[in-house]
């Protein structure tokens, strides 16, 4: 059936609106572009995104998109490579429905909801000692729902199985006949005939299954793992077993039979320790012969890169030697593993290598080993600025033993065709994903594209007896080469499920049963953007954290702000959101910036609000006469009626700001200082000591005007070290005013503080916001004269855990501080402001902590994530900042820690505010001046 959208796409979305309320359905501009798009290559606009949060909701759009006609894509966290998470229709986002619902620790299961992050799962399981088997390299943003739609597997699949291995029972929402419970049941027993009886769909697919298994079998493929077609291979197992396993047909369904709502899914026991080996081949033929002995180690890994990769990111950076062929990864329990190692050195003897062969057991050695191999997929991002990675024949399957033949016939056809390719994956299973860098702007490139999808596939197939397909999915990629992997005969039996459970052809159109071109669709206006819409970004954004909606999200956000049709009206909502927390930028692979491109899109329009109160603040004669007269009047005007009178009289003022902009009543505000920093170290300013000192400290706004202590905690800290700071004048660093668009202001005052700052070694800063700031100098007046000026800034300015660390305070205090008489020590743990560890700043506090003695320095769960304070963004979103916070607040509950100590003083504001007495909150500088102070 041809499926008719409706014409005017506004009543789509006002139609489900009305079902479902306001807040879980949108149609408007920025939501449709960011939801165009998922990790593959291709762009589709929906017309509407329904983020339902209940069954009843998927209930109720269902409905209506039958009524309609209307195409429904399920959409987890778009980590998908193959496109399954687009459509033209209604995308169903179910990123909301992310609770764990049960877990049975003796019987070793839980029933989740398909919204919930792998890596967050993990974390909740963490504290019984389970863990979830499947681990795809995307675990930090995959979500559990697109997992189970691919049949997802990972680097431990030889230990634990692929998804469809670890999954109990499922409840499905079919098109026309409501919800299924998934389950394997007895063949013959009652609930098995009450099935048939109940589901016209399920009745049609067993009777099928029947009368069709000897010819399923006879073509089911030979390899470890396949994620290609419909699992009527495992359906047809089952009969042998007496059971009809009913799961197995939804499990790599990839949308297309019905919506998962949840799962009850098999936990495993997490391993107590591992022992990993990194082993460096000389020829790619000892590679492939050495995979069958190696399995005999029974591995939980076991993965290689091949000798392109390993130039693509770099030999001499990760100590790989230049005559490696291939690189191999193996990982075993540790228990028998005296045993292991030695049988695994025996059997390295047998093959020729290059370099010794690399064993560790302790976690941090272990991630060094694992590092090139992390480092690959960023660095093909970064390779080259027209050629990008292109995800199309990025799957294939081979038997294990003749992975080394599959790796050299690709390295020669690639080279035929001076194509830069990266071959790598889980050699274990034969499993090889293969990453080409293709300029698809190029049409050399885009005839290279067309005619490798289809003799790369053609060869895995007939020469090796593969499959196209392991554990990404087929998708729009791989749907066309679908029949030619299985024959007519089993490609019709595909055709038949889905026409069973979808009759009319209405979930996800285009994926998985598909004659079209795998060229149709892609973006190539997005393959000359340097982001990989990887979602990564999406995993460490704050406000993604809170909303669970593409368009609140740092990927969609890019998006939006990039489209050539970008307008600021259509999309104030969304840029507005962002709290310019920097996290998108530090964990981009391809070294994007996403909250970068947002500022300038907001200094086209620049808030004339914040513009009044910046240029005031610029005027220092008058604005810090202002602000010391509201600190002796703090008493008076910081109390609860005052307040709360306050807050209504300056909320028509602030809307001017942003429409949810206030200062609540009951929020816990700074103490403003009576004599600010400056005013209580004159000398420190004198002209004469500012022309002999070498070391400048850059304060800040925030340690000038708060009595907080933090200024004078790092002034006392130098001093203990024999420096004399100077503090020369100086203005915002830039990062609260830039926040509002007003990039003039901010190039102004940053031109005043590369004059001040020129003539010092050593630019000591204490805030982190200040600290990347002023690093960030080169890249505002990036072509302008400033520029060499900028750049040298950034190489003198450290942050005061830096410098202490480099004066020696770690070894000085271990030495020197005894543990208290009663044996007792006071839990400290550490925030990581987000624009410290920007700045590329992100030990040096951990260690200083860990080096008192009379300190426990614990490592809270999300400590590198944003608490939501972003300066003034509690005062421009303060709900949303709070809901921000709440994650943070679980992870220093559950650390126990009595002090919390951060690198940046807005972010103590926020901590002070969000813990009330849970916790005491310190800055680093304090804390280490307390304890400096008992040596």
């Amino acid at each position: 059936m041809t499926l008719l959208l409706p014409e005017k796409k506004s009543t789509l979305g006002s139609d489900l609106a009305k079902k479902l309320g306001q807040e879980k359905v949108r149609w408007d501009w920025a939501t449709l572009k960011a939801y165009s798009v998922d990790a593959s290559i291709y762009k589709i606009p929906p017309q509407v995104v329904v983020l339902p949060e209940t069954e009843d909701d998927i209930d109720a759009v269902m409905e209506y998109a039958v009524k309609a006609g209307v195409p429904l894509t399920p959409r987890a966290a778009g980590t998908n490579l193959t496109g399954s998470a687009i459509g033209a229709g209604i995308i169903v986002d179910i990123s909301r429905m992310n609770r764990l619902l049960e877990v049975n620790r003796d019987e070793q299961w839980a029933r989740v909801q398909p919204g919930l992050v792998l890596s967050e799962f993990n974390k909740q399981l963490a504290p019984v000692g389970l863990m979830y088997g499947p681990d795809p390299s995307s675990g930090d943003m995959c979500k559990l729902g697109g997992m189970l739609g691919n049949n997802s597997a990972g680097p431990h699949t030889l230990r634990y199985g692929s998804v469809k291995d670890n999954v109990h029972t499922l409840r499905v929402r079919l098109l026309t006949e409501g919800w299924l419970d998934a389950q394997s049941v007895e063949i013959g027993g009652p609930v098995h005939t009450s099935l048939l009886q109940e589901y016209v769909s399920l009745k049609a697919v067993w009777t099928m299954i029947q009368e069709d298994q000897a010819l399923i079998r006879a073509r089911r493929p030979k390899v470890s793992k396949n994620s290609s077609g419909y699992n009527v291979f495992d359906v047809v197992d089952g009969l042998e077993r007496g059971v009809f396993d009913v799961p197995k047909l939804f499990i790599g369904s990839e949308g297309t039979l019905g919506i998962i709502s949840e799962a009850r899914v098999k936990l495993v026991k997490r391993p107590d320790s591992t022992v990993t080996g990194l082993i460096h081949f000389r020829h790619l033929e000892g590679m492939g012969e050495s995979v069958p002995h190696l399995l005999e180690l029974a591995p939980n890994a076991l993965e290689v890169m091949d000798g392109n990769s390993l130039n693509l990111i770099g030999r001499d950076r990760y100590g790989i030697p230049s005559d490696a062929a291939a690189t191999l990864l193996i990982e075993f329990d540790e228990d028998e593993g005296a045993d292991r190692r030695h049988r695994l050195l025996e059997m390295c003897r047998r093959f020729p290598l290059t370099g010794e062969v690399r064993l560790a057991s302790d976690p941090a050695q272990q991630g060094e080993l694992w590092k090139a191999r992390k480092a690959l997929f960023p660095m093909l991002y970064r390779f080259d600025p027209q050629k990008k990675p292109i995800n199309f024949v990025d799957d294939v399957v081979v038997s294990a033993s003749r992975t080394g033949e599959l790796i050299r016939y690709l390295e020669e056809y690639f080279g035929r065709r001076s194509v830069s390719v990266a071959i790598f994956g889980h050699v274990g299973n034969g499993n090889a994903h293969i990453v080409p860098l293709l300029d698809l702007h190029n049409q050399h490139d885009v005839e290279a594209m067309v005619e490798a999808h289809r003799e790369i596939h053609q060869t895995v197939l007939g020469l090796f007896d593969g499959s196209i397909c392991g554990e990404h999915g087929d998708g729009r990629i791989r749907a066309e080469t679908v029949r030619l992997m299985y024959g007519e005969e089993v490609y019709q039996i595909f055709v038949r499920v889905k026409q069973a459970f979808d009759p009319q052809g209405m979930m996800n159109p285009g994926v998985k049963i598909s004659e079209t071109s795998f060229t149709e669709h892609i973006d190539l206006e997005r393959m000359g953007k340097p982001c990989a819409t990887c979602a990564k970004c999406n995993s460490v954004c704050p406000v993604y954290d809170v909303f669970q909606s593409e368009d609140m999200s740092a990927r969609g956000w890019f998006e939006i702000v990039t489209a050539s049709d970008y307008s600021y009206l259509q999309s104030e909502r969304v840029v507005e959101a962002c709290l310019n927390c920097k996290s998108c930028r530090t964990i981009c692979p391809a070294g994007v910036d996403v909250s970068e491109l947002i500022l300038q899109r907001r200094a086209e329009h620049p808030n004339r609000l914040a513009g009044w109160v910046f240029a005031l603040h610029a005027r220092q004669w008058l604005f810090h006469p202002l602000l010391k007269l509201m600190a002796w009047t703090q008493s008076f005007w910081d109390r609860p009626v005052i307040r709360g009178m306050l807050e209504k009289v300056t909320r028509p003022l602030l809307r001017k700001l942003a429409a949810t902009a206030k200062i609540p009543r009951d929020m816990v505000l700074p103490t403003l200082a009576k004599r600010h920093l400056r005013d209580r170290y004159p000398e420190l300013c004198h002209a004469e000591h500012l022309r002999q000192a070498s070391v400048a400290y850059f304060h800040g706004c925030a340690a000038n005007y708060f009595e907080d202590g933090v200024g004078d905690a790092v002034i006392g800290l130098l001093g203990d070290y024999g420096v004399r700071v100077a503090l020369p004048p100086q203005r915002c660093s830039g990062t609260p005013i830039e926040t509002y668009g007003l990039r003039d202001l901010v190039k102004e005052g940053a031109r005043e503080n590369l004059a001040h700052l020129a003539s010092y070694s050593t630019v000591i800063t204490s805030c982190a916001s200040c600290t990347l700031s002023l690093k960030d100098y080169a890249t505002l007046f990036h072509g302008e004269p400033e520029e060499a000026a900028a750049i040298d800034l950034r190489k003198r300015v450290k942050h005061i855990s830096e410098f202490l660390v480099d004066q020696g305070m770690v070894s000085d205090n271990t030495r020197s501080i005894p543990t208290p008489a009663d044996g007792k020590s006071t839990k400290v743990t550490y925030h990581s402001s987000c624009h410290l560890r920007a700045a590329g700043v992100s030990q040096a506090p951990r260690d200083l902590l860990a080096s008192v003695a009379d300190l426990e320095f614990v490592e809270m769960q999300d400590a590198d994530r944003c608490a939501g304070g972003a300066g003034t963004y509690m005062v421009k979103n303060y709900e949303t900042s709070q809901k921000i916070f709440q994650r943070k607040k679980r992870a220093i509950q559950e650390s126990g820690a009595q002090v919390v100590a951060t690198s940046c003083p807005a972010c103590m504001i926020q901590l002070k505010n969000g813990l009330r007495g849970i916790a005491e909150v310190k800055h680093i500088a304090q804390v280490m001046r307390e304890h400096s102070r008992k040596k």
